[in-house]
C-alpha cells in the first residue's frame, strides 16, 4: 500500500508540473503578441584585456513599433525583422531578417507591460574575443 501511493503521488505531482509548463508555454506565445517600443538598447563590448565599452540609446520615435502577431510575422516600424519564433521552454526569441538571418535573444523578462530581451554573443576584435551583450527593453503600447 505504501509504495501505492508514493506512485500515485509522484503521478499527480508530474502532471501537474507538466501542466503549469504547458499554461507557462502558452501564456509567454500568447503574452508576446501586441505592439510594442523601445525604450532602452543597451550593448556592452567586454575585450579580451577586460576593457569594458557600452553605448546606450533611449531616444526612439513613435514609428518605431514593432508589432508582434499571432502567425510569427512582425511589422517592424524599423524594418529590420519580418518574423519571429518563441520557444518558451529555454525562453528564447528568434527574430529573422529579409534574409532569413536569425538573431536569438534571451527573453529575462516578458509580461503585461514590459518585455526583456538579451543577446550574448562573441566577436574577434584585434585578433582576440570580444563579448558583446545587446539589451533591449520594450514596453507595450
Amino acid at each position: 500500500m505504501k509504495s501505492f501511493n508514493i506512485i500515485l503521488f509522484s503521478a499527480i505531482f508530474c502532471l501537474t508540473v507538466m501542466s503549469f509548463n504547458i499554461s507557462f508555454q502558452q501564456s509567454n506565445k500568447k503574452m508576446i503578441v501586441g505592439k510594442w517600443q523601445p525604450f532602452l538598447s543597451a550593448a556592452e563590448g567586454i575585450e579580451a584585456n577586460g576593457k569594458r565599452t557600452v553605448q546606450t540609446h533611449s531616444k526612439y520615435s513613435s514609428k518605431d513599433i514593432m508589432q508582434f502577431n499571432s502567425d510569427g510575422s512582425i511589422t517592424d516600424g524599423g524594418q529590420l525583422y519580418f518574423s519571429y519564433s518563441l520557444d518558451s521552454d529555454d525562453k528564447t526569441l528568434s527574430l529573422f531578417d529579409g534574409g532569413n538571418y536569425e538573431r536569438k535573444f534571451e527573453i529575462v523578462q516578458l509580461d503585461k507591460t514590459t518585455m526583456k530581451i538579451v543577446m550574448k554573443d562573441t566577436d574577434q576584435y584585434k585578433k582576440e574575443p570580444f563579448l558583446i551583450t545587446w539589451t533591449l527593453i520594450f514596453k507595450r503600447k
